[in-house]
């Protein structure tokens, strides 16, 4: 089972003690800029699984979302609901 876990600075996606997955963040004010996002398995979801985290994080703290990795937009294209700013 992969546990999501929230750091000041990171979302960390494990498995059996194993990182499998990792998302970068920074926070400027109320926006959350999303910099990278590793899953280092592919196929099964994991990247998914930490860009829900952190949207769920992000409404929670009314932030702002600015995807600057590329798997961050293209799955915000997706839900049109999260605030979004691609500046």
């Amino acid at each position: 089972m992969i546990h999501i876990i929230t750091f000041p600075d990171c979302i960390l996606a494990k498995e059996d003690d194993r990182v499998v997955g990792r998302l970068e963040f920074e926070i400027e004010g109320h926006t959350m800029s999303i910099m990278h996002t590793y899953a280092y398995e592919s196929g099964r979801g994991i990247g998914s699984l930490l860009m829900a985290k952190a949207v769920e994080f992000a409404e929670q703290n009314n932030y702002i979302v600015r995807p600057v990795c590329s798997f961050a937009r293209k799955y915000l294209d997706k839900e049109p609901s999260v605030r979004t700013t691609y500046s």
